[in-house]
């Protein structure tokens, strides 16, 4: 490429700094000198004496470490949020004394974070109940019709989802749950 045609301009060398022992007797002091220099192109590189071993080295025939295992899924920002919302409803079970167990739901584990965002995008719990749209949200949720599995979503989001999410909002479940009952 002809870097005088499309105004390209090749970054700077790296600087290569190869000291001596004396220079290097001190590793910190001898970066702070050349830090000036090395700022001007954002990297340099430093060959130490020949013989020259950091006093923390590690010992490789003893260092033992568990690497972490991390699935693909778990890197994308959504998962994520299914994950921190389930950890969050799983210790609001754990304070009230119960564990959670999700449920399955035509031989799928109930996604509790898709459920109750779209339950919250479809006009929120008392809505839906309102007009009945229960089917509809489990149509949203990929589950076969006809199979009455709206009336099972809801006695699912009745059961785990609701109390957490009123606990969320403050509201006091034993009043809304009265109100229901007409007492």
């Amino acid at each position: 490429m002809d870097s005088g045609t499309d105004g390209f301009l090749p970054p700077p060398e790296c600087p290569v700094f190869e000291p001596t022992w004396a220079e290097f007797r001190d590793p910190l002091d001898y970066i702070a000198k050349i830090r000036p220099i090395a700022e001007k192109s954002g990297i340099c590189k430093i060959r130490p004496p020949p013989d020259w071993q950091p006093p923390f080295a590690v010992e490789v025939d003893n260092f033992r470490f568990t690497p972490r295992i991390q699935r693909l899924n778990e890197l994308e920002a959504e998962t994520r949020v299914k994950l921190n919302y389930l950890d969050q409803i799983a210790k609001f079970w754990e304070f009230q004394g119960s564990s959670l167990k999700i449920p399955n739901v035509e031989r799928r584990i109930l996604d509790l974070y898709s459920l109750s965002k779209i339950v919250v995008e479809e006009g929120g719990y008392e809505a839906i109940c309102k007009d009945r749209r229960w089917a509809r949200v489990a149509q949203r949720l990929k589950y076969p019709p006809g199979k009455n599995i709206g009336s099972l979503l809801r006695s699912h989001y009745e059961r785990i989802i609701y109390p957490y999410e009123m606990f969320q909002s403050g509201a006091n479940l034993v009043v809304r749950v009265l109100s229901w009952f007409g007492a």
